[in-house]
């Protein structure tokens, strides 16, 4: 057995302690590109050259170049925290890249182990759930229930991410669509046992997503793109509209407090977006905009924050319009690549799952700049990588057993 290989299987026994551990993602990510350097190093350096040059990858690298502009005027010196953000673009990015270059042997070989490192995860998390976090509990005595069953949305988010890319590989390995189909039923219904909402809205988003491209090919998915753009910009005008319309008050005593102060965040982002809106409060910046003194509203219904738990908001917020605008044309070259290798239906179908899904997770939970959040993107897009080759390959081999 290979080095690459042993390194490669190191990484995926990482993937079930991302149940636990949401850092373990990292450390995915990190042995993920290890393996590939160590199996075509002096390939992958030309690989990573060449989709640099590409409209997409020099849009990104100005996206990074502006991040680290702005720590000019950051109020706080986040030169680390920058520096982590970098790494782990940078490995997810060569990861995808390696990928996309490795031979059909060993993407068959990638797209079985990681098919097992997903199900592991999804079995931990199901009996996590229904023990009430009893293996996360045997290091964490003291926690309640709820802290417990916390404990495990780093896997969840995983989870809800790469099930797309998890059910395409499906498809193609069984030929069926009944693997796939059980595989989904049970991620939606393991996540909608979990207190973190936003995940099983977001798998039921991207299935929906799926489907229509499925059915409709390129233009539904260009049109789902632009949907999905459309209502990113808009959140600081949706969000200020909900709070003045006192939906924040509805949600807190309707569905969860947690979704009322998280209105009030949003709504309280976008002030500060709008007494800054061009070049922003510099990189990391949220934590000391929003401050920290806890996060119940004021006599205003303002409330303070951490981070604004919505990604394009926080690059609003710390980049400016300047750095939305970079970000916004990074992804729209991206999603014009991915047209322009013409996947087949099924894998087109798993990129707006994955878009979807992952962009819903964004919009309503996270910021933009967590270590382990990044990392899950890199895995992310390296499923989707994945399991187009794997799709074109199967593909092929079937277009040649015809001929």
């Amino acid at each position: 057995m290979s080095r690459s290989t042993i390194v490669t299987f190191s990484a995926l026994f990482f993937v079930p302690l991302v149940t636990w551990f949401k850092d373990a993602a990292v450390a995915v990510l990190a042995l993920g590109v290890l393996a590939s350097l160590l199996s075509h190093h002096t390939v992958l350096l030309k690989d990573v050259l060449s989709s640099v040059k590409t409209p997409a990858g020099m849009l990104a690298c100005l996206f990074v170049l502006w991040s680290l502009l702005s720590l000019l005027w950051a109020p706080s010196d986040p030169a680390l925290a920058w520096t982590k953000a970098f790494t782990a673009i940078a490995l997810g990015f060569v990861l995808a890249v390696a990928l996309s270059r490795v031979s059909a042997e060993a993407i068959e070989r990638i797209a079985g182990a990681v098919l097992i490192a997903i199900a592991t995860l999804l079995g931990l998390l199901l009996v996590e759930r229904i023990t009430n976090g009893f293996l996360v509990g045997l290091v964490r005595s003291s926690e309640t229930t709820d802290q417990l069953l916390n404990a495990m949305n780093g896997g969840l988010v995983l989870l809800c991410c790469c099930s797309f890319s998890a059910a395409g590989l499906m498809r193609v390995k069984t030929k069926s669509w009944i693997n796939p189909a059980l595989f989904l039923a049970s991620v939606i219904l393991v996540t909608a046992s979990y207190r973190m909402d936003a995940v099983p809205v977001a798998v039921g988003a991207g299935l929906i997503s799926f489907l229509i491209v499925y059915r409709w090919g390129a233009s539904s998915f260009v049109a789902l793109a632009v949907l999905i753009g459309i209502g990113a910009v808009s959140w600081p005008t949706l969000s200020s509209f909900a709070t003045a319309s006192e939906f924040h008050v509805w949600f807190t005593e309707t569905i969860h407090p947690n979704w009322g102060y998280r209105i009030t965040i949003w709504s309280r982002v976008s002030e500060f977006i709008g007494q800054n809106p061009l070049i922003g409060y510099g990189f990391d910046s949220s934590r000391i905009v929003g401050g920290t003194a806890g996060l119940l509203p004021d006599p205003a219904g303002r409330t303070s924050f951490l981070h604004p738990h919505n990604g394009l908001l926080q690059v609003w917020l710390e980049l400016g319009f300047i750095g939305v605008l970079l970000f916004l044309a990074t992804a729209a070259f991206s999603l014009r690549r991915i047209l322009e290798s013409s996947p087949k239906p099924l894998s087109l179908a798993v990129a707006a799952g994955t878009m979807t899904a992952s962009a819903t997770i964004w919009l309503l939970s996270f910021g933009i700049w967590q270590g382990g959040w990044l990392a899950v993107l890199g895995l992310t897009v390296s499923n989707v990588v994945l399991c187009f080759r794997l799709d074109g390959e199967s593909a092929e081999a079937q277009a040649s057993s015809a001929s």
